[in-house]
């Protein structure tokens, strides 16, 4: 019996050991006080980390992704117009409509495929036209 109670004590410990790492490697889970509020610092840090690179990211002009949105309302809302201002336009194709939108202080990125070089110019006006932007990157690929 005195034997079964310590090797559920060791299982009891090993989890916790094992459950505490993986908190500590992903770096986005808090720590829940008695009060019920929960302590963040290791996510906030982690999220200053992603901001940082974010910023280099859209810096180095190469490779922007969505994941670069900086996290602003004036960016927000150029997205939002860019992106109402192509699905809005039934001349468009799937993929164009579908395209990634990136705005970074004024500067919109815009990466994916389209149908043909007609359809890329006609994106990049598109984005030009929206409230707030002053540069368009047109990263935009043509399939064939």
């Amino acid at each position: 019996m005195k034997q079964l109670a310590i090797l559920a004590g060791l299982f009891l410990v090993l989890g916790a050991a094992a459950c505490s790492k993986s908190d500590k490697d992903s770096g986005t889970s808090g720590t829940t006080s008695s009060s019920g509020t929960t302590d963040n610092r290791t996510a906030s840090s982690s999220s200053n980390t992603a901001s940082d690179a974010n910023q280099t990211a859209s810096a180095s002009n190469t490779g922007v992704t969505a994941s670069d949105q900086p996290e602003n309302d004036a960016d927000r809302k150029v997205v939002q117009e860019v992106r109402k201002a192509l699905t809005s336009d039934d001349s468009l194709s799937t993929s164009a409509k579908n395209v990634t939108v990136v705005s970074a202080n004024g500067k919109v990125t815009l990466r994916g495929s389209v149908k043909d070089q007609s359809e890329k110019q006609k994106i990049q006006d598109k984005a030009m036209q929206v409230a707030g932007v002053t540069n368009v990157d047109n990263q935009l690929t043509v399939t064939q």
